[in-house]
């Protein structure tokens, strides 16, 4: 066994808590990526626990200390999850036995052993009792961190979860460990087998990909084991598409260049402060930047649906932006997202070549911007990002750098306005109804759109000028 001495405040006020929850002859241990991360001095988000014992008390007991949610999963070994934020920490039931059996250590000790055994790499094959310092280590995973390697725990482990392919390749990425030669035939082998995998699973998987800088080389190792052919076929399709010649990559590539930007033109921007939460995307339990992630990995997704070469010779992609939008919907379905999260992400694909344009028609008009922000609203800011970063991954012969200032300058505009405190609205929609003599329904927020776009635009400033307005915009409308 190895010791050391652990320095996350998080991970210990999380052991404490997790302590004082096991019951009379009940046995706990810290496990697998939160050991791993703390040697390696990483911010620790996800936190697993094996329990011989009861887990759901346990996993409500620390959802009670972190203030946040308890699920049943649907893991293959079930168990518990807490989400509080970006936090996770599942609690599943120590294999082999009984919980809560006879707490004879020796018995104990082969258990956690077989468990460790079965577990997908010999870097997370770790263990740490909740009352002690010895950590267990049956496969030499500590050595294993300590040289870089990526070794599997034994040579069927993605057999046994192809899921682990994803992982596979997000570890040796987010990490910088190489993984062995046995690790990468058997990515190649399982990576059909992916196909059997929940939609829920892989959903996760890729939102904790898509949480690290390493996301765009991880998914190209993914395209290459044909592993992304089977969980994002939307984005594999992408590679091999070449473009017009204001692009410098073929669309698989542009789209992973993309998303190397995101980070950077956040913090340029102003901060991530400024962007949707996750929960209120319809993505709870990710970090703060994967919805948006998302939307970049996924702007050009209608791009080889609808290419075309004209007879000049021209590669052109006509409305890709609304094919894209489509083809979001079926992704929600396949990977089980939320309907909001479709959306979000559905608008953001659709709207991602707005800005853009809006650099043809300097300076940048009042009115523009209102229109501007109300197809997008509520997710403005995000827009930018995502259009930025396709911008920043467009880089063709064509290309001129005075265009990709312009498009840099109207980012940083539209976020400073947006970032202003929004016009307070001069009616109501009980106000609009009493006006046009209507009731409740879609017409009312028409109306109050149009009047929004005119308040913004500077062209009405008081409620009777919004009455005028209105009027005016009720009677174009029954002559149309």
């Amino acid at each position: 066994m190895a010791r050391y001495a652990p320095t996350s405040p998080t991970l210990d006020e999380i052991t404490r808590v997790a302590l004082a929850g096991l019951g009379p002859g009940e046995a706990g241990w810290l496990v697998g990526g939160c050991l791993r991360d703390e040697l390696l001095a990483r911010r620790i988000r996800d936190i697993d626990i094996v329990v011989d014992g009861r887990q759901e008390a346990l996993a409500r007991a620390l959802a009670d200390r972190v203030r946040g949610d308890v699920y049943a999963t649907s893991d293959v070994f079930g168990g518990w999850r807490v989400l509080a934020g970006d936090l996770r920490i599942d609690v599943a039931g120590l294999r082999g036995g009984p919980p809560g059996g006879p707490p004879d250590p020796e018995t104990r000790a082969r258990r956690l052993e077989a468990d460790l055994r079965a577990r997908d790499f010999t870097v997370d094959a770790l263990a740490r009792p909740l009352d002690g310092h010895d950590m267990v280590d049956p496969l030499g995973g500590l050595s294993d961190l300590a040289a870089g390697r990526l070794r599997l725990c034994s040579p069927a482990s993605l057999d046994d979860d192809p899921l682990r392919v994803l992982r596979l390749s997000r570890l040796a990425r987010e990490l910088d460990l190489v993984p062995d030669a046995t690790a990468t035939e058997a990515a190649f082998r399982a990576a059909p087998s992916l196909a059997r995998v929940s939609g829920e699973r892989v959903r996760d998987e890729l939102c904790a990909l898509l949480a690290t800088r390493a996301a765009s080389v991880a998914l190209r190792d993914l395209a290459v084991w044909g592993a992304l052919a089977v969980v994002l076929p939307e984005v594999d399709q992408l590679r091999g598409v070449e473009q017009n010649p204001y692009h410098h990559r073929d669309v698989f590539e542009h789209t992973t260049e993309a998303l190397t930007y995101v980070v950077g033109v956040v913090a340029q921007l102003g901060g991530r402060q400024f962007l949707t939460t996750p929960e209120e995307a319809g993505l709870p339990g990710v970090g703060p930047l994967v919805p948006v992630s998302w939307a970049v990995l996924l702007h050009d997704i209608g791009k080889p649906l609808v290419r075309v070469v004209d007879d000049r010779g021209r590669v052109i992609f006509w409305h890709h932006d609304e094919a894209g939008r489509r083809m979001c919907a079926g992704i929600g379905r396949r990977l089980k997202l939320s309907n909001r999260f479709v959306e979000y992400v559905g608008t953001l694909v659709r709207q991602h070549l707005r800005l853009g344009f809006l650099t043809h028609e300097q300076p940048l008009t009042r009115r523009a911007l209102a229109r501007y922000r109300r197809d997008v609203h509520p997710w403005v800011f995000e827009s930018v990002v995502v259009s930025l970063c396709d911008r920043l991954a467009t880089r063709g012969e064509k290309t001129s750098l005075s265009s990709m200032a312009r498009h840099y300058r109207l980012a940083r505009t539209v976020w400073t306005e947006v970032s202003k405190a929004p016009t307070p609205r001069v009616l109501t929609g009980d106000d609009v109804m009493d006006l046009l003599g209507i009731g409740p329904g879609p017409d009312v927020g028409r109306a109050l759109d149009a009047l929004d776009e005119e308040v913004e635009a500077g062209e009405v400033t008081d409620a009777d000028g919004a009455r005028a307005f209105l009027r005016r915009w009720w009677a174009a409308r029954d002559d149309a």
